[in-house]
């Protein structure tokens, strides 16, 4: 062949992959392509030039859509992939896709007529898939599939310049028609979960019906409409003993959130309905909506009675304490020690937790009241007085509080004023021994202030008491007078020893 030859077949065939890329990317047939003005004109003519910088140009701009074609073709079967998943997922069935009859809870909802050319546009490149073609997992790496054709057919979506569109606007249907029924299933799921406690429903047949549900199907939407219809009708024939059991529960709560008269009073006209024609479903959903209330109120409440319950405690240990210290023989075993220990325990708590606890506790009782108190209105004419308190075993603890701590200090003031009763009649009752006090007859002596000695050293020789001439003075008559220096070596009478004990008058 001649050069002109080969040239001629180079052009021509850089133009054919000009036109194939040029129809894949717009959606239009190579014949179309090649009737197509604007950008196409420029390369129709492949006879007046056939130089080698002319096939060259040809060359490089069959190149370039070549490239827009792969990068397109990437794009497209990227979203190819998450379309299939999703309708797999949905269990979507497009109508006369192959396995349509035989398929297991896949329906027609949500079908569109793109989804016949999107469930067969994927071709496996290295066989790694199923025997069905689809890929074995959901993932954004799509280096193992390929597009069967770049054109637009029957069984194809092709990579056109709307294709993109198509397949992006499909993809956020199937999500919202994924969003729309997770959180069907939701709702259902949990009104379900909620009857079979209310129903006692046994274990295994929970579990046999969770077990059945997979997927987002409208397969699992049916099983899930089927079981709560059937537990609604059990529901209707136990309902007088699930309103009895709901009021059991209030009561209950009742006590635990130490409800006052008129709290309660506030739902007699739902509590005491016993006509069986009234029980009603309505009814029931009352006592449930009151439950729920009274349970959020305890979850408040809670921090408050663990206060409380602390304080509680501290004044049994002050009543205990007091009691200990009237017994005057508890320090006297072998435990003392420990005994003395839990003594000292028990009085730091009193002492320093108590006051603290009392002061916090008042303040969070106040803060309650202002928080939970009836609005004032003017049809009220009479009104509960303890309505928004905090109650505690039948009362406002706030009031409770401030008796109990009268009845402390009246406690204390009582036995401070008993001690004191008893220390006067100890004390005008008569001496240690119990002998009745008594003045002795007689007059008792009472010396001349010269005369009498002011300590037991004047009775000695040289004191400043006696001068040394007058030491007869304390003789007694009869006997010998003792010089000084002298000491007496008989027990009889004369001038006593210094150390002797000191004469009583």
């Amino acid at each position: 062949r001649g050069r002109m030859e080969v040239a001629m077949e180079d052009i021509g065939e850089s133009q054919r992959r000009i036109y194939e890329a040029y129809a894949a990317l717009n959606g239009c047939s190579v014949e179309e392509a090649r009737g197509s003005g604007g950008e196409m004109e420029a390369w129709k003519d492949i006879k007046t030039n056939l130089t080698e910088e002319q096939r060259e140009l040809f060359r490089s701009k069959a190149v370039e859509y070549e490239e827009s074609v792969s990068s397109r073709t990437q794009a497209v079967v990227s979203l190819l992939v998450d379309c299939q998943n999703l309708i797999r997922e949905l269990e979507i069935v497009p109508p006369g896709c192959e396995g349509e009859e035989e398929s297991e809870g896949y329906i027609e909802v949500g079908q569109n007529e793109d989804d016949v050319k999107i469930m067969n546009s994927l071709k496996s490149i290295d066989r790694s898939d199923g025997d069905d073609g689809r890929p074995r997992s959901r993932g954004k790496s799509t280096d193992s599939y390929t597009i069967t054709s770049v054109f637009e057919s029957s069984s194809c979506i092709g990579i056109g310049k709307d294709a993109l569109d198509r397949l992006t606007s499909r993809i956020a249907e199937l999500n919202g028609e994924k969003r729309r029924r997770r959180n069907k299933l939701g709702e259902m799921g949990a009104a379900i979960a909620s009857l079979w406690s209310m129903l006692r429903v046994p274990s295994a047949e929970q579990h046999a019906f969770t077990k059945s549900i997979r997927g987002l199907g409208m397969d699992t939407l049916d099983k899930g409409e089927r079981e709560l219809s059937r537990l609604h009708e059990l529901k209707a024939v136990m309902i007088g003993k699930l309103i009895r059991e709901q009021r059991q529960t209030i009561e209950e709560l009742w006590e635990r959130t130490n409800s006052s008269d008129g709290e309660k009073a506030s739902f007699d006209r739902y509590f005491y309905v016993n006509d069986e024609d009234k029980l009603t479903d309505v009814l029931l959903a009352k006592h449930e909506e009151y439950a729920g209330a009274l349970n959020a109120k305890l979850e408040k409440m809670q921090p408050i009675l663990d206060l409380i319950g602390r304080r509680e405690s501290i004044i049994e240990e002050r009543v205990e304490l007091e009691m200990l210290q009237k017994d005057p023989d508890r320090l006297k075993g072998r435990n003392a020690s420990k005994q003395l220990m839990k003594e000292e325990k028990m009085m730091r708590r009193v002492q320093k937790e108590l006051p603290k606890i009392t002061q916090h506790l008042e303040k969070k009782l106040k803060e309650w009241y202002v928080m939970n108190k009836p609005s004032q209105t003017d049809d009220d004419d009479v009104r509960d007085e303890d309505l928004g308190h905090f109650m505690y075993k039948g009362h406002p603890y706030l009031r409770t509080m401030k008796t109990q701590e009268h009845e402390w200090m009246t406690r204390k003031e009582r036995g401070e004023q008993e001690r004191q009763r008893k220390r006067q009649e100890e004390r005008s009752s008569g001496s240690a021994f119990g002998s009745t006090y008594s003045k002795l007859p007689g007059k008792k002596w009472n010396p001349p202030p010269g005369d009498r000695p002011r300590s037991a050293s004047n009775m000695r020789p040289g004191s400043r008491g006696l001068r040394p001439g007058d030491v007869n003075r304390v003789n007694r008559p009869g006997e010998k007078s003792i010089k000084p220096g002298m000491t007496s070596k008989s027990s009889g009478y004369g001038a006593r020893a210094a150390s002797a004990p000191r004469a009583r008058f």
